[in-house]
């Protein structure tokens, strides 16, 4: 039998940009991807499951704007103890949008006499 010997290459003759470095697939980088993004859902989904319902409405509503006429009313002030001197329980909300008392502010144009 013929022996044979194995001639094995230091490190430092692979070539600079081998040494040390081990590179991922296009497809190992692909499934890393994947795989982080559904633990951060999972996480974001259980905070989310365990923040009371009422925070939950607080933080994620969308607060639309009021359609009451109020702030353009003749009787609205802008007075933090009284914001309507006929309606003071409901101006602002959403049982002021029909104002029956609703009176527009009369907005004087000057007219140039010639």
């Amino acid at each position: 039998m013929e022996e044979k010997s194995i001639a094995t290459l230091p490190a430092n003759s692979l070539p600079l940009d081998h040494r040390g470095v081990e590179t991922l697939s296009v497809l190992d980088m692909g499934f890393l991807i994947v795989v982080s993004a559904m633990i951060i859902s999972v996480i974001a989904t259980l905070i989310y499951a365990f923040i009371p319902k009422r925070v939950q409405q607080y933080l994620f509503s969308l607060k639309l704007p009021h359609k009451a006429k109020c702030p353009h009313c003749r009787y609205f002030s802008h007075n933090s103890y009284l914001k309507c001197t006929v309606h003071p329980s409901t101006v602002l909300t959403d049982q002021a949008i029909n104002c029956l008392d609703y009176s527009p502010h009369n907005q004087v144009k000057l007219v140039e006499e010639d």
